[in-house]
C-alpha cells in the first residue's frame, strides 16, 4: 500500500491551512470563556504501533511482508511459518502495525525501492536502516522520538540513551497532545522501554539495561540508498535544509562533502552552489538496488 500523490502540494498546504485557522478559532473562544490559552487540538498521529513493534520477535516478518514472499498465504500459515507468535489476535496487532508503520509508503518509487531490497537481500544492516527510515516517515511519534531525544544525543558525542529521558521526552509531548493524555503513566512508561527496544532491533543502540549507541558510518551502498531515499522524504528541493539530512548519521558539513565525490555521480546528478544543494537520480527506484 502507498499514500494517494494525487493531491498537489498546494492543496495540502490549503488543507493545512485550514486545520490550523480552526484551531485558533476554537483557541479564541476558549480563552474568551475561560481567560486562559490551552491547546485544543491534536497534530500528531498518535497510535500504539512503537509498542506492538516493540514486541515482534523476529525483524525478518517484516522483510517477509515487504517483499510480498507470503501474498499466497494465510494469516494462519504466516503465523506458524515464520514467528512463533502463539495466538491469531497477537499476530493480528503485529500485522496491522507492520502494515500500518513499516509496510506503507511515502511514495511509490520509495515503495519500489524497499519492496525490491527486501526480495533481493536477506535480513541485514541495510535493510533495518531502510526500516528506520521508513518508520520515521510513517509514524510521526516515532519519528518525534528520534528527533527529541535519539539523535541529539548522538550527536552530542554522548554514548547512553536511557528510557527516562524517553519517558520524559513523551510527558512533555502529552503537554500538547490530546491522544496522550487519555495514556496512563504505565502505558507511557512501556512505550518509552518499546522505544528503545525498537531502535536496538533496528542496530541503532545495544545493551540490555543501558542502551549504548552504536555509531553508523554508511557505507556506499547505504549512502547512496539513503539519498534516493531523501530525494522522495524531502519536500523541498534544498536538500542542505532537510530535517531528514540527519538520519544518514553525519553532520550537515560532513553530508554535503560526501554528496559531491565523484564516485556517486554514476548514480545522481547533483548541484550545489554554496548554499542549495539538489539532487536528482540517474536510476529508477527498483535499478538502484541491483546497481549500488
Amino acid at each position: 500500500m502507498f499514500i494517494d500523490e494525487k493531491m498537489t502540494k498546494s492543496e495540502l498546504r490549503n488543507k493545512t491551512h485550514i486545520v490550523t485557522f480552526q484551531c485558533i478559532f476554537e483557541d479564541v473562544v476558549h480563552i474568551e470563556k475561560n481567560q486562559k490559552k490551552e491547546p485544543r487540538c491534536s497534530f500528531m498521529d498518535i497510535n500504539s504501533d512503537i509498542n506492538i513493534l516493540g514486541g515482534v520477535p523476529d525483524y525478518n516478518l517484516i522483510r517477509v511482508y515487504i517483499a510480498g514472499e507470503a501474498s499466497d498465504k494465510s494469516s494462519e500459515e504466516i503465523q506458524h511459518e515464520y514467528t512463533g507468535i502463539k495466538t491469531e489476535k497477537a499476530f493480528k496487532r503485529f500485522q496491522r502495525a507492520i502494515d500500518k508503520s513499516m509496510n506503507s509508503f511515502y511514495s511509490e518509487r520509495l515503495r519500489d525501492m524497499i519492496q525490491t531490497l527486501c526480495n533481493i537481500q536477506d535480513l541485514d544492516e541495510t535493510i533495518l536502516l531502510v526500516f528506520f527510515w521508513n518508520m520515521s516517515i510513517n509514524n510521526e511519534m516515532f519519528a518525534y522520538l528520534n528527533e527529541a531525544v535519539y539523535f541529539p544525543i548522538l550527536f552530542s558525542g554522548r554514548t547512553v540513551v536511557t528510557a527516562e529521558e524517553v519517558l520524559a521526552c513523551l510527558k512533555e509531548l502529552r503537554l500538547s497532545e490530546e491522544t496522550l493524555q487519555k495514556w496512563s503513566d504505565s502505558t507511557m512508561s512501556i512505550t518509552a522501554s518499546k522505544y528503545l527496544t525498537v531502535i536496538k532491533k533496528l542496530g541503532l543502540v545495544d545493551g540490555s539495561v543501558k542502551k549504548k549507541i552504536v555509531y553508523k558510518n554508511l557505507s556506499d551502498r547505504q549512502f547512496i540508498l539513503f539519498l534516493y531515499w531523501l530525494m522522495q522524504a524531502e519536500e523541498t528541493t534544498n536538500l542542505s535544509d532537510s530535517r531528514w539530512m540527519k538520519y544518514g548519521f553525519m553532520e550537515k558539513q560532513y553530508f554535503i562533502e560526501r554528496c559531491l565525490q565523484r564516485k556517486f555521480t554514476k548514480y545522481i546528478n547533483l548541484n550545489y552552489n554554496g548554499e542549495i544543494l539538489r539532487a536528482e537520480p540517474l536510476m529508477t527506484y527498483e535499478e538502484i538496488c541491483h546497481e549500488c
